[in-house]
């Protein structure tokens, strides 16, 4: 879940430990080859990559300038969908497929790139590879249908040493969010608050009162966008990477062994979290 990125065997191939669940995100990142020709991702049912029912096949082309979706079943290619390849050779990408209970969601750095109506059951599906083209730096699967308004309690405390990566989607009319680190008493540790209307990330911390806001930095989020945040707690500060990329350093204010709790609010879909 680190924004340091490690070595993932190319082919990747991977049983699922469940099965998958509307709500859930594949998340692959990585860099297309300089001289890439196609990388594919398969959604299969059974250990059989080669020849097995390939249930979602995303197939990125760059020769082509296509990317082909489509699904094989019983030995036998259904229609393809095709859609513009807009990723570049030798340059990263992020592809990220959410299931829903009637289709997929196709996010392709960050942004909507297209839908995919089921044509086999998601509960077909107990393998996923990558493979082709690429170098790969960044796989996850998890998350669920969240409400928003969200509050958790963390297990075991989010001490120092410790990060939670909170997944959303924003919403097409925005106004803001807050993702709030808080304490068993109910003091806020850190306020995290994107705000459209100034175009910026206000901070602060609520601990028997509101204290001064730090404003400073851009605005790394884009309406109806993907987005990670992840935060993580360090012995004399919290530090905050927006999409893999460092955005703010907050100090504490209050002792940092003491939060307990996270809440989400806001105009965001939330799509998962994780503590690790």
């Amino acid at each position: 879940m680190s924004h340091q990125h490690r070595s993932y065997p190319n082919p990747y191939k991977s049983r699922l430990q469940e099965r998958i669940e509307p709500g859930q995100t594949l998340t692959v990142k990585g860099r297309a080859y300089s001289s890439a020709d196609v990388f594919t991702i398969n959604f299969v049912r059974g250990p059989d990559f080669e020849n097995g029912d390939k249930i979602f096949h995303i197939s990125v082309r760059f020769s082509q300038k296509k990317v082909i979706l489509n699904t094989k079943e019983h030995g036998n290619w259904g229609k393809e969908e095709i859609h513009k390849n807009h990723l570049k050779q030798g340059e990263k990408f992020d592809i990220r497929i959410r299931a829903h209970d009637q289709r997929f969601q196709v996010f392709i750095n960050n942004e909507e790139f297209c839908t995919y109506n089921h044509r086999a059951p998601l509960s077909a599906i107990d393998h996923f590879s990558v493979e082709g083209d690429c170098e790969l730096e960044h796989i996850h699967w998890g998350g669920r249908y969240y409400p928003v308004p969200f509050e958790s309690g963390i297990s075991g405390g989010l001490s120092p040493g410790r990060r939670v990566t909170i997944y959303g989607i924003v919403e097409k009319k925005p106004s803001e969010f807050k993702i709030n680190l808080k304490k068993a008493n109910g003091d806020i540790a850190y306020h995290f608050n994107p705000r459209w209307s100034a175009k910026k990330v206000v901070r602060n911390s609520n601990v028997g009162g509101w204290g001064n806001e730090e404003r400073e930095g851009g605005f790394p989020f884009e309406k109806n966008h993907i987005f990670d945040i992840e935060i993580a707690n360090e012995q004399y500060s919290i530090q905050t990477f927006v999409n893999g990329d460092q955005f703010c350093s907050f100090a504490h204010r209050t002792d940092p062994h003491g939060i307990t709790g996270i809440e989400v609010v806001g105009d965001i879909e939330l799509i998962g979290i994780v503590v690790d």
